[in-house]
């Protein structure tokens, strides 16, 4: 039974957690290649691609929300409300995509200036972004078709377009950000297009998977379709604290990049190349999360409640020791990885010290992600999720850190410090929420 279920987590997390650090491993190359410019293009593009990680953050939520019903249905073997619940959710994504592709295209500028007054990294943030837009709505469709995907347990397939896409957005970003096969040098611009080819692709493989694959579900247009007020509200009861709660936390770790940006130019520097690394071994920990809410929600679904339980903890405790370990890695990793920076000896010393930080504090990140991702929210606790986080987050992390960096003026690390905080007081209310087992509960038969 030990032997199954850890099969059953490697088959669902591993491709997650591969497909995750696939993806931030392109952003680390984006990174990488853009930095191989100066400084300020780093800072520049990274700053432009605050607006896609809300936007992101934005989809993610109404995936998530809506994978709590998903993973029900598929436990309960409910196809009928799967479709009607893959196709709100499909509708809903492509929507917000749509929303932020209008202003990124229509406004570049003005939304580059949220993030900082310096001309030099508005002149060239702003073309970036106007082009860079037109992968958002490929990217909308491909997360809600995973998130699909991974709610039925079917994993491998978005792992590998992940993997398809990365070698053509690499490709493409040397071509185009550096002049080659008798392209013209396109700076950052270059790697905007390589962005925007890389999604398309993507976007057809999984289109295609979906058209002809083989699957145990079986999706049915009509019924995905068949938008009525059952498919509505319920959808709206889970997954609406999750989007508020996704589209909250995407605007206040904004707010993070808004107050480091109005530091120094150094800073938003080490922020960007830091936080690459950082999410390169965070990458790996998502998929636990995802593991636990697939399994967990499945359970639920069946009305294997005990069973739920004993997931959650299992996979509580493999995570925080998993993340142990990869705070080792990630400190060991610091010095290799910045020879591939032409940095400045004052934004590294910066992100060697924002990067030890971060180890620190990477056991108490990973148990609110499998919390709050995949515990809470498989059993439907998406509202209290919500205001935890959102608390958390706006009323511990940004007030303490805008105060230390506005006020005080305090070195970048402290800073940081001051903003993780919030960690610290979310993992305490989570554990007790946690403990009093209000998740556990079949949604799906209630909403049958």
């Amino acid at each position: 039974m030990n032997k199954l279920f850890w099969k059953k987590v490697l088959i669902i997390g591993l491709p997650v957690a591969i497909q995750n650090l696939i993806n931030t491993t392109v952003n680390m190359v984006d990174t990488f290649m853009i930095g191989s410019l100066g400084d300020e293009y780093v800072s520049a593009v990274g700053l432009a691609t605050k607006v896609f990680f809300v936007m992101n953050l934005l989809i993610f939520g109404i995936v998530s929300g809506s994978s709590v019903l998903l993973s029900q249905y598929y436990g309960k073997k409910d196809d009928y409300n799967l479709n009607k619940t893959f196709g709100f959710m499909m509708i809903l994504s492509l929507l917000g995509s749509l929303i932020f592709f209008l202003c990124a295209m229509i406004i570049p500028s003005n939304l580059m200036q949220i993030f900082t007054k310096s001309e030099a990294l508005i002149k060239i943030g702003t073309p970036y972004l106007r082009i860079v837009s037109i992968s958002y709505i490929f990217t909308a469709f491909s997360m809600a078709s995973s998130g699909l995907l991974r709610s039925i347990n079917r994993t491998k397939a978005p792992m590998f377009f992940t993997i398809i896409s990365v070698f053509v957005n690499v490709l493409f970003n040397y071509i185009f950000i550096f002049g080659k096969l008798g392209i013209p040098m396109l700076y950052a611009d270059g790697a905007a297009i390589g962005t925007i080819i890389a999604r398309g692709v993507e976007f057809i493989l999984v289109l295609l998977y979906l058209l002809f694959a083989k699957k145990d579900v079986k999706l049915d247009f009509k019924e995905m379709i068949h938008i009525d007020k059952f498919t509505v509200k319920n959808n709206f009861k889970f997954a609406l604290p999750v989007i508020i709660n996704e589209l909250g936390w995407g605007l206040g770790t904004t707010i993070y990049s808004v107050i480091y940006g109005h530091m120094s130019d150094n800073v938003v520097a080490a922020m960007t190349i830091a936080t690459a690394l950082e999410d390169l071994v965070y990458a790996l920990l998502f998929g636990v999360s995802t593991a636990c809410a697939v399994i967990v929600g499945n359970q639920l679904g069946a009305n294997d409640l005990d069973g739920a339980q004993k997931t959650a903890k299992k996979l509580l405790i493999a995570g925080i020791l998993m993340s142990a370990v990869l705070g080792v890695i990630l400190v060991l990793l610091i010095n290799p990885y910045l020879l591939l920076y032409k940095a400045s000896p004052l934004v590294q010393a910066d992100i060697k010290k924002v990067c030890i930080a971060y180890a620190f504090y990477m056991p108490v990140r990973t148990f609110n992600l499998i919390m709050i991702v995949g515990i809470l929210r498989s059993g439907g606790d998406t509202l209290f999720s919500m205001i935890m986080e959102l608390g958390c987050l706006w009323g511990v992390g940004i007030t303490l850190g805008a105060i230390g960096a506005f006020v005080f003026h305090l070195d970048v690390l402290y800073v940081y410090l001051l903003f993780e905080t919030e960690q610290i007081v979310k993992m305490i209310v989570g554990f007790f929420r946690y403990k009093k087992k209000i998740w556990v509960r079949n949604i799906a038969l209630k909403e049958a």
